[in-house]
């Protein structure tokens, strides 16, 4: 299975269209939408690791596809695997028995998501832009370390703010996210309802033509079956580097402050590594006018097959 995730990884990389969405930061989304019709491939790596004790990785991978159904609203489809590796990264309880196996390898098709972006004000006309999201997810194997088999239905309503600063070269975001999750477990027929609310914040300041570099944080912490399990923060550092047609960027993140790196019994900790990083890729396809100027949907600019820019507008 993991070979066939990074076969699928490496196939789609140089020949599926794909385009800059919300390449700025590896978690905050910006307010833009695709056009009508247009549409682009994304996939995502995300690598985990660090749980102050033992040996611990983690990989998802995400492969998506998005398509502009009006030129305000942008619909998309998202498949990921996981596969986690692990060896005595979790404390015994207060008895010093072991909470989790010694020894977790594991490769997986876990989920299956669907989003809505509606963009209501843009920031190049309106000065603010503010756009909602509307995901659901259907987890068809939820990552715990003791394996026990999970069916898992989420809602994820986002609230995204977008603000431009210096003629639109310092792009300034705030996302509010809340989570609602339904999981069942088969084996036990056992239920948990869980409920999540995640802030960040990013900064992105363009370097050069097509360079972005800048700061994303975020802030986690989820209700558990009614009792608060933790709160954690994120911070580190991003950056974007974007050709015509495709797009690469990169975001690092560590945790500052917060619960233990195995979050208590009640959360499993495959899902709170102390340290991951975000690596985010795209392609645009393009329509049969391929002369027309290209959009970097994420930036203020457009850039002409000359080389030359000029100010974005809806």
């Amino acid at each position: 299975m993991r070979r066939l995730m990074m076969c699928v990884a490496l196939l789609l990389m140089p020949t599926a269209p794909v385009t800059a969405s919300e390449g700025f930061f590896g978690y905050s989304y910006t307010v833009d939408t695709l056009p009508k019709g247009e549409h682009e491939w994304e996939l995502w790596l995300t690598p985990r690791w660090d749980k102050g004790i033992g040996r611990f990785s983690a990989q998802d991978l995400l492969v998506g596809y998005e398509r502009g159904l009006t030129d305000r609203l942008t619909g998309a489809l998202y498949l990921q695997g996981f596969h986690m590796s692990a060896r005595n990264a979790w404390p015994p309880d207060v008895t010093g028995e072991p909470v989790y196996p010694e020894i977790v390898d594991s490769t997986k098709l876990a989920l299956y998501k669907a989003s809505l972006k509606y963009n209501f004000l843009s920031p190049y006309k309106s000065g603010v832009g503010l756009s909602f999201v509307w995901e659901v997810f259907y987890v068809r194997w939820y990552p715990k370390v003791d394996g026990a088999r999970t069916r898992q239905f989420s809602f994820e309503p986002k609230i995204v703010v977008q603000k431009n600063f210096l003629d639109d070269s310092l792009i300034a975001v705030f996302n509010l996210v809340a989570e609602s999750e339904w999981r069942y477990f088969p084996d036990s027929d056992a239920r948990e309802n869980e409920f999540s609310i995640t802030p960040t914040i990013g900064l992105s300041y363009r370097l050069a033509k097509n360079l972005y570099a800048g700061l994303e944080g975020r802030y986690h912490t989820d209700v558990l079956n009614g009792s608060k399990n933790h709160g954690d923060y994120f911070a580190g550092p991003t950056l974007l580097f974007s050709q015509r047609k495709w797009y690469f960027s990169a975001t690092y993140l560590r945790q500052l402050h917060g619960n233990p790196t195995w979050s208590g019994y009640e959360v499993d900790p495959a899902l709170y590594p102390n340290t991951g990083y975000h690596l985010r890729g795209g392609r645009e396809e393009r329509g049969p006018d391929e002369g027309r100027l290209h959009v970097l949907r994420s930036a203020s600019w457009n850039h002409g097959t000359d080389g030359s820019s000029r100010r974005r507008s809806y």
